[in-house]
């Protein structure tokens, strides 16, 4: 069976798991930056690690529900949107 996505809901998208697993990427990621040599480890570097990861976590939601919009207006116009073929088992 083939299915096509029409349109994303934002809201299901920002009140998901989404956003948390978004943070819980952004915040591995700072606190790579621990094994940087010349990092001098205090509670002041840990919080700007946590502020970094709130941000780049803001920053890609942001720029996803701009990417929703887009998807959503496009296939709007009559573009086709994503095609998923599902089986049944």
């Amino acid at each position: 069976m083939k299915v096509e996505i029409k349109k994303i809901g934002i809201s299901t998208v920002l009140f998901s798991v989404f956003p948390l697993a978004v943070f819980v990427v952004m915040l591995l990621s700072a606190f790579m930056e621990v094994f940087n040599p010349d990092a001098a480890i205090t509670a002041a570097y840990v919080m700007s690690l946590i502020i970094r990861a709130i941000q780049g976590t803001l920053l890609f939601l942001v720029s996803t529900v701009f990417f929703l919009l887009a998807y959503n207006l496009l296939c709007a116009v009559g573009i086709r949107g994503v095609r998923v073929e599902l089986e049944d088992k």
